[in-house]
C-alpha cells in the first residue's frame, strides 16, 4: 500500500474569484497565481450556500447543509450546530491515524463531530495575521514530525471589517486607488462603493501574502512531495447581491488544486464545494463515508473539459438567525434554475453588508444594484430562470418564457429529486404549500 498522502487546505472568508490568475486585471496576488502554474485551476466552481459557517460545515461533511443540519451561523445566539452523527473529514482521518490541524478561523461545532488532534485556531496577531498564521503553521509541523496530516488554515480575510486600519509584523500593505478599480456588475459606480472595494482589495493582497508565508512553512517542513493543496474560500465577496444571496456573485468561487508533479490545468467543470470532502478521502486513500452525495475530483484534475461535470446544486437556508431566505437551485453551463422556498420574504441582509456604506447609499439614495433591479432582489419570484451565458448578471428571469418551458420543467424536476435524495426537511413545507414532489 502506499504511503500515506496529505492535505493543506487553504480557505479564506469572504473571496470571489478575484486574482491574477482568474483574469483578475487590478488584484495583486501574487502567490497564488504561482501556484495557478502547477495546480488545476477551476473557472466554474462554486460554493453550495453562500453563507460562512454551513459552507464550511459543508466542505468538512461533504453533505449540503440542509442535510447535515448546520444551517445557518454556529456561534453564540445562533447555535446552528451539524447532526452529532455526521462523519466529517475531522473525525474520519482523525480514526485513521491522520493528524488534524486547524490554524484561524473554523466556525463549525459541535467537537464530537469535528474533533482535531491540534487545535491552534488561536493565532497572535490575530488570523489576518500573513506572519502569525504561517509560525502556528510550522508549530503544527514540528509536532507531527512524520505523520500524516491535514492541515486546515481558516484565514479571515478578505471578510468586512477588512482589518486594514491594523498593522502586522514583518508585512506591508498594498493599497488601491478608488477611483481606478472596475465595478462589479452587481454593484453601482458611487465612491462610498469604490471606497470599499479598495479595501477588500487590500485584504485579498494581504491574504494572499499569508498563503505564500504557509506554502513556505509546508516546504521548510520537507513535505512538499507528497502534499495536495488546496486554495479556495467559503462564498463570495461581502457585498450586498453577492454573499447569502443565490446569484452566482455569491456561489463562484476561487479553486485551485495542486499536487506534486502537477502541471498547470485550466479546468471548465461545473463543481461545488460538496466534491471537495471525497476529493480528500480519495487521495489520501481513506475509506469515505457512505451516503456522500457528490464525487471525488481526482479522476478530472487533468483534463480541462472533462464530460459529465455540466451541472451543480445549491442550497441555502439561513445566514444569521435572523437572515432566513432558504433557496434551492441546480446551474447549468447556459441556464439557472432557483426555487425560492419563501418569495413572500423580503431578502435579508446579513448584518455586516446592512451596515456597509455600499448598502447604506443603495438604499439611502435610491440607486439600482448595478445592472439588476434592488426592487426585484429585495422582493424575489418563486422561480426563477437565467439565461447565465447571455444575462451574467441575472437581471431577467425567463420562468414564463413560451420557449423554455421545457427547460425550466426539467430543471424543476431535477431540483426537486435533488431535494427528497439528500433528506431536504424543507420538502415537506413544499408538500404542504400544494408542489407535487
Amino acid at each position: 500500500m502506499p504511503d500515506p498522502r496529505n492535505v493543506l487546505l487553504l480557505i479564506s472568508d469572504d473571496w470571489s474569484p478575484l486574482a491574477g490568475c482568474f483574469g483578475s486585471p487590478v488584484v495583486q496576488t501574487p502567490s497564488v497565481d504561482a501556484l495557478a502554474k502547477r495546480a488545476t485551476r477551476y473557472t466554474n466552481a462554486f460554493c453550495t450556500t453562500p453563507s460562512c459557517a454551513a459552507s464550511r460545515a459543508n466542505i468538512l461533511t461533504g453533505q449540503y447543509s440542509h442535510t447535515h443540519g448546520q444551517y445557518g451561523h454556529s456561534h453564540g445566539i445562533h447555535n446552528f450546530h451539524t447532526g452529532r452523527h455526521v462523519p466529517s473529514i475531522t473525525k474520519t482521518l482523525s480514526d485513521a491515524g491522520y493528524a488534524t490541524g486547524v490554524i484561524g478561523k473554523m466556525h463549525v461545532q459541535p467537537e464530537s463531530v469535528y474533533p482535531w488532534t491540534h487545535n491552534l485556531e488561536a493565532v497572535e496577531g490575530g488570523s489576518r495575521s500573513p506572519r502569525g498564521m504561517a509560525d502556528r503553521a510550522r508549530e503544527f509541523f514540528a509536532e507531527i514530525k512524520d505523520a500524516p496530516f491535514y492541515l486546515h488554515m481558516g484565514f479571515s480575510d478578505p471578510h468586512r471589517d477588512f482589518g486594514n486600519n491594523s498593522s502586522y509584523p514583518d508585512y506591508e500593505e498594498t493599497t488601491y486607488d478608488p477611483a481606478s478599480l472596475p465595478i462589479p456588475n452587481f454593484l453601482p459606480d458611487h465612491p462610498a462603493v469604490r471606497d470599499e472595494l479598495a479595501e477588500y482589495y487590500q485584504s485579498i493582497t494581504r491574504m494572499d501574502a499569508g498563503y505564500e508565508l504557509a506554502i513556505r512553512a509546508l516546504e521548510e517542513a520537507g513535505r512538499t512531495d507528497d502534499t495536495m493543496i488546496i486554495v479556495m474560500s467559503d462564498h463570495g465577496m461581502p457585498f450586498p447581491g453577492a454573499k447569502a444571496s443565490s446569484f452566482d456573485s455569491g456561489h463562484n468561487c476561487p479553486l485551485l488544486i495542486a499536487r506534486p508533479g502537477a502541471s498547470e490545468v485550466e479546468s471548465d467543470a461545473l463543481v461545488n464545494w460538496n466534491n471537495i470532502a471525497p476529493t480528500v478521502y480519495d487521495w489520501c486513500g481513506v475509506e469515505p463515508p457512505e451516503g456522500l452525495p457528490e464525487r471525488s475530483l481526482l479522476p478530472i484534475l487533468d483534463q480541462a473539459n472533462p464530460s459529465g461535470w455540466d451541472e451543480v446544486f445549491f442550497s441555502h437556508t439561513f445566514h444569521e438567525v435572523t437572515n432566513y431566505y432558504p433557496y434551492r437551485a441546480l446551474r447549468g453551463r447556459k441556464y439557472k434554475y432557483v426555487r425560492n422556498l419563501y418569495p413572500e420574504l423580503t431578502t435579508p441582509l446579513p448584518s455586516d453588508l446592512w451596515r456597509s456604506s455600499t448598502w447604506q447609499v443603495i438604499e439611502g439614495e435610491g440607486l439600482e444594484m448595478g445592472q439588476r433591479s434592488t426592487e426585484k432582489f429585495l422582493h424575489q419570484d418563486a422561480e426563477a430562470l437565467f439565461d447565465v451565458e447571455a444575462d451574467p448578471a441575472e437581471r431577467w428571469n425567463l420562468i414564463d418564457e413560451s420557449g423554455l418551458q421545457d427547460v425550466a420543467a426539467e430543471m424543476r424536476q431535477k431540483v426537486r429529486e435533488f431535494r427528497v435524495r439528500t433528506e431536504d426537511p424543507w420538502v415537506l413545507a413544499s408538500r404542504q404549500g400544494g408542489e407535487e414532489f
